[in-house]
């Protein structure tokens, strides 16, 4: 009972401790190349509450966070997990971008994300490239040029 206790609570110290240092880097993604952040900057996002399925590890946490973050974003992104045309259970997915792995066109979280590591991996990888300072166009060729012989990609409008 008690290593359950102190596995929980260093489970949720480390998806606090990402939470932080991604809502840091979020303010950054917004920023052209050169920017400044300036003191109305400093104000931290919203704290992002995930539900239980979104924690399973601290990566697929990760993930979530981001995607919440940067919905605006991910909507230019394609996944190639299949979920274009996926059955998960009694549900067909129909998704049209990374997006919708995270987050259902009706606002509400889509548990898909944490049960794929493809998502997952996609994802990261943007946010990484992301806060690197490549552009969102820069982003999306990589992404499918790296992806997209694995598996049917979602049909997801480019960037402007």
């Amino acid at each position: 009972m008690k290593s359950k206790l102190i596995f929980s609570a260093v489970t949720i110290t480390a998806i606090l401790i990402i939470a932080y240092i991604l809502s840091s880097g979020a303010q950054t993604l917004n920023k052209t190349p050169g920017e400044k952040l300036t003191a109305r900057d400093t104000n931290k996002p919203a704290k992002v509450e995930l539900p239980e399925f979104a924690q399973k590890t601290g990566r697929v946490a990760e993930a979530y966070i981001f995607a919440v973050q940067n919905q605006d974003k991910l909507k230019y992104l394609a996944c190639y997990c299949g979920c274009a045309g996926m059955q998960h259970s009694d549900v067909l997915l129909s998704h049209k971008s990374l997006k919708e792995c995270y987050i259902k066109p009706d606002g509400s979280y889509e548990p898909h994300a944490s049960e794929c590591k493809l998502c997952n991996d996609i994802t990261l990888e943007a946010r990484d490239l992301l806060m690197t300072g490549s552009s969102l166009k820069d982003v999306r060729e990589k992404i499918d040029n790296e992806y997209s012989g694995r598996g049917v990609g979602t049909n997801t409008s480019l960037p402007p």
